[in-house]
């Protein structure tokens, strides 16, 4: 009894200094970018704000016209979500009908996909994007995760999971392919499709590399790589120009705050979402 009740103490306090070190830096940026320009530039870690001011923030979008880059962010994320849960979804629903000739062989290609980093196929991305014209627009960012194998496969896992019974009944009351689809494996399969379409949202959101690569006209910029043009103090151009840490802080709070409201919400989906499809 004492020595299970000394490891479950053990554990509170592990699991609370290790949530510390995560929720000490959050607390710190916030401060920091309600703080005033003079206070932010003093030395030493802040848990609340010193000279309350919005001043950081009037300065991001003043300056760095950081609309542009949230605007451009939220139309990769809304437009590059949609087209990977619908071309997804009918593909996952394609290699789960039993009569398809060779799904197994292409459920495994498409499995053996997942070994390959994204980092050795973004040079051949980038000529194919160039010979096509998609350079410096926002559709390559789109294009460039159109779709994935693990949202595929995920789904494929549902689907199968769908009675036969089912379908052969709505065959038989006259329920054609599209019907059957939308009607009735959509509906059976929705906690999978919520999980695919939250990884989807967080992945665009936070979409950099393949951003910094194919985006070069400055209107086109996504909200993570104007983030780091803030914090990297680009732009910069004299002692008085420079960007101030309430200004930088104010920056990550922007980029944050919206997966902050969001993650928790469909983090339950996330979870059981994983768990359901990888059950058969």
């Amino acid at each position: 009894m004492l020595g299970s009740r000394g490891f479950t103490i053990f554990g509170w306090v592990l699991l609370t200094a290790i949530s510390l070190t995560m929720i000490i830096p959050v607390v710190g940026v916030f401060a920091t970018a309600f703080s005033s320009k003079l206070a932010s530039l003093q030395p030493g870690v802040r848990l609340w704000p010193e000279d309350i001011s919005l001043e950081g923030f009037a300065t991001l979008f003043r300056r760095f016209q950081f609309w542009l880059p949230f605007g451009n962010t939220l139309y990769v994320v809304v437009v590059g979500t949609v087209l990977h849960v619908g071309l997804c979804g009918l593909a996952g629903y394609a290699l789960a009908q039993e009569d398809l000739p060779g799904r197994n062989w292409i459920a495994g290609i498409i499995l053996v996909t997942l070994t390959i980093p994204t980092q050795t196929i973004l040079v051949p991305l980038f000529v194919v994007f160039r010979d096509l014209g998609l350079l410096n627009t926002l559709f390559s960012l789109i294009v460039a995760e159109l779709v994935s194998a693990f949202s595929i496969l995920l789904l494929k896992s549902y689907f199968e999971q769908i009675p036969r019974d089912i379908i052969e009944s709505a065959r038989i009351d006259g329920a054609g392919p599209v019907t059957i689809f939308w009607k009735i494996a959509v509906p059976l399969a929705l906690p999978g499709l919520i999980t695919i379409t939250a990884f989807s949202v967080i992945w665009k959101y936070n979409i950099f590399v393949e951003a910094l690569l194919f985006i070069n006209d400055p209107s086109k910029v996504t909200l993570q790589v104007a983030l780091q043009s803030v914090i990297g103090g680009e732009g910069t151009t004299s002692t008085n120009d420079i960007i101030t840490p309430n200004v930088m802080m104010a920056g990550v709070v922007v980029a944050l705050v919206p997966l902050l409201l969001f993650y928790p919400a469909l983090q339950r989906f996330l979870i059981r979402g994983t768990m359901m499809g990888a059950v058969k």
